[in-house]
C-alpha cells in the first residue's frame, strides 16, 4: 500500500539532465542492537528524518519513499514529507535482505501508478551525516559516466595486517611474517560505507542486486561515513551534528 506524504517533496531541479530517480529509504520497526533506532531522536529529530530531509533536498531525486512495516515510522516519515510503502512482515525480519524490499516498493509504484523510474537511490537511514550533496554527486556520476551503479566509500585510514585467533589467543596470520610490507608501500584501500547506492533500474533487475556491472564510487570522509549501529555510534553522531550547529 502506498500512502502520500503530508507535504509536497522538493528537489525537482536537474531531473531532466539525470533522468527520473526514486529515493528509497528502508526503515524496519525492529532493531536488535538499538531498539526503535529509526525513530530515536538524534539532535532533535528522529533518525530516519535526517535521511528523508537529505533526499528531499537533493536536486536529482524526484520522489522519496520510505519502505516500512511500522506505523510509527510511517507517521514520522509522512510528517517529514516522504511517501510510504508499507512493507510485508516477511520482508522486514532481522534476516531479510534489503533488495526484496526495494523490488517490492518499485512493483507497488508500477502497479498502482505505472511509475517506472530510471534509477533508484537506496538510502540507509543509519547514515545521518550523508547530505543532499552526496546524493546529487552519486546520481550525477551514474548518468554522466553511463555506469550501472554508484556507491559511497570511505578510505581505510588504519593500515593493518590481519589474522584470526585459534584456541582462544593463538594468532594465525593471513600474511607472511618474513615479507611484511611497509605501510607506505601499501595501496590505498576503501570500504563500502552504506550511505548511498544509486542503481539503474535495468541493472537492478538484471543483477537482482544494488551493485553489478560497471560500479563507480563517490568518496566520503570518515566522519560523514559514520554508520549508526550502537548506542556509542548514536552519541557520537549527536555530538558531530551539534558541533556542526544542526
Amino acid at each position: 500500500m502506498l500512502t502520500a506524504p503530508a507535504q509536497a517533496s522538493g528537489g525537482w531541479l536537474a531531473l531532466a539532465e539525470t533522468g527520473e530517480v526514486l529515493g528509497i529509504i528502508p526503515a524496519r520497526g525492529g532493531s536488535k542492537g538499538l531498539p526503535r533506532k529509526n525513530v530515536l531522536p538524534l539532535a532533535g529529530k528522529p533518525l530516519v528524518v535526517w535521511t528523508i530531509e537529505a533526499a528531499l533536498a537533493a536536486e536529482t531525486v524526484g520522489r522519496v519513499v520510505v519502505s516500512t512495516d511500522d506505523e510509527e515510522i510511517e507517521a514520522v516519515a509522512r510528517e517529514a514529507g516522504a511517501e510510504v510503502v508499507r512493507r510485508p512482515a516477511e520482508l522486514a525480519t532481522d534476516t531479510a535482505p534489503t533488495e526484496p524490499a526495494v523490488f517490492h516498493a518499485l512493483e507497488q509504484l508500477e502497479c498502482t501508478e505505472g511509475y517506472r523510474p530510471d534509477a533508484v537511490a537506496l538510502l540507509q537511514c543509519t547514515s545521518p551525516l550523508r547530505g543532499a550533496d552526496i546524493i546529487d554527486a552519486g546520481v550525477r556520476k551514474l548518468f554522466e559516466t553511463g555506469c550501472d551503479a554508484v556507491m559511497t566509500v570511505t578510505p581505510i585510514q588504519h593500515w593493518y595486517l590481519s589474522g584470526y585467533l585459534r584456541s582462544g589467543d593463538v594468532f594465525v596470520p593471513e600474511y607472511d611474517y618474513a615479507s611484511r610490507p611497509r605501510h607506505q608501500d601499501m595501496p590505498q584501500k576503501y570500504r563500502e560505507n552504506g550511505a548511498l547506492y544509486v542503481t539503474r533500474r535495468e541493472a537492478l533487475y538484471r543483477y537482482r542486486n544494488r551493485l553489478g556491472g560497471d560500479v563507480r564510487v563517490v568518496i566520503m570522509d570518515a566522519l560523514r561515513s559514520l554508520d549508526i549501529d550502537t548506542v556509542e555510534d548514536f552519541a557520537l553522531a549527536e555530538e558531530v551534528l551539534r558541533g556542526l550547529g544542526q
